[in-house]
């Protein structure tokens, strides 16, 4: 079969019963990206752009991408944004563990901002706001990292 664009026929789904013209298959949506990375000086920012992060698989996605962010891109000064996520799974606390470990691993440290007070509430239930440091704003998280003296890292 010669594939020219007169000769493309879009596979299509099942008939209706009654008869009808078949539809389209179903196409996949494609997945915007779930996190935005922006770097000032040498310390990387990272907005989750998911306003709720409850199911499994964008769980899962969430993590990669910011572990993928550390191991691959060496961001090992980081800030995370929380300012649109409105709700989230407590299973969101291992990534963030995770993440902190390896941040930690390569000498590097992890922020939170802009975390809801319902979120922070969560945060402070596990303690986990003694192992993560959380700013109220971007910028109060970003020269927590100038206070402490830190210098530009390189592998």
């Amino acid at each position: 079969m010669d594939y020219k664009p007169e000769n493309f026929q879009p596979k299509m789904g099942p008939r209706d019963p009654k008869g009808a013209k078949p539809k389209p298959a179903h196409m996949p949506v494609p997945q915007r990206p779930k996190l935005q990375t922006v770097v000032q000086g040498d310390v990387a920012v990272v907005t989750i752009l998911e306003v709720g992060i409850l199911d499994e698989n964008n769980i899962n996605e969430i993590g990669r991408q910011l572990l993928d962010l550390v191991k691959k891109q060496y961001m090992i000064k980081m800030v995370v944004d929380l300012g649109n996520v409105k709700y989230l799974s407590s299973a969101v606390l291992r990534q963030f563990i995770a993440l902190y470990k390896a941040i930690q691993q390569e000498k590097g440290d992890l922020k939170l901002c802009h975390v809801r007070p319902e979120i922070r509430e969560v945060f402070k239930i596990t303690k986990l706001d003694k192992m993560i440091e959380i700013h109220d704003t971007l910028q109060a998280a970003v020269n927590s990292f100038k206070r402490r003296g830190w210098g530009f890292l390189k592998r």
